[in-house]
């Protein structure tokens, strides 16, 4: 299912609400929709603490917010759920929002996840999204998802990654994931990191061998 329909779903969910709150009673609900930024992020609040499926689906309604930092809060606020159902939310974000500053907080959120990560997904973020940031962010996921058998890959993005900050987060997610550092310092010369790359790949492969648990997280789906 694709965003527009859990839009419409969520809507028509928040509409009843306001019927069944007529009342008076405050609904966060009804308020995803609101102009003032600050009722939304208060509202996407109050979802994320209750946390149910409806919850998740009001919330990625506001993930569509012409203000982008409500709409990154919202992203954030799906991240603080820890359902399979957010985990659904976060990937339509990243495979159809625009924004690279709101697929970058999808990103993020997506390695704070346990209910099945799709890894595959960050990897192909990682190789191909045409934001820097984005990238960054999903080599940061990987490395706290413990995602081992993608520490060969990391090491080829450092070393073929022409931004320097995507290359300083692949360093870092290896990095973090054998306890070893390489002396890689983003603010050398490209010589310089270029041989602190090296190294990494040098130590990485077998150490990363040596140090995978034998239960180590499985793969999620893309």
């Amino acid at each position: 299912m694709d965003r527009v329909w859990v839009m419409a779903l969520a809507l028509a969910a928040a509409a009843g609400a306001g019927l069944l709150c007529a009342s008076g009673c405050a609904e966060p609900g009804q308020a995803i929709n609101s102009s003032d930024s600050r009722e939304v992020v208060k509202a996407v609040g109050e979802l994320a603490a209750r946390g149910s499926d409806e919850d998740v689906a009001q919330i990625e309604v506001a993930t569509i917010s012409a203000d982008v930092q409500a709409a990154s809060e919202a992203v954030r606020g799906l991240g603080f759920i820890r359902r399979a159902e957010a985990v659904e939310s976060l990937t339509r974000i990243i495979a159809e929002e625009t924004r690279p500053e709101v697929r970058e907080e999808a990103a993020y959120q997506l390695g704070l996840q346990q209910e099945a990560p799709p890894i595959e997904l960050l990897e192909q973020v990682l190789q191909r999204d045409a934001s820097p940031r984005v990238r960054a962010a999903a080599a940061s996921s990987l490395a706290r998802l413990r995602v081992w058998e993608d520490i060969p890959l990391l090491v080829d993005v450092a070393e073929r990654e022409a931004d320097v900050m995507v290359q300083a987060r692949a360093v870092a997610a290896v990095e973090s994931m054998i306890g070893l550092r390489v002396g890689y310092d983003w603010q050398a010369s490209a010589q310089e990191r270029s041989k602190a790359v090296r190294r990494l790949r040098g130590i990485a492969l077998t150490a990363g061998a040596a140090l995978a648990p034998q239960d180590a997280r499985p793969r999620g789906g893309s």
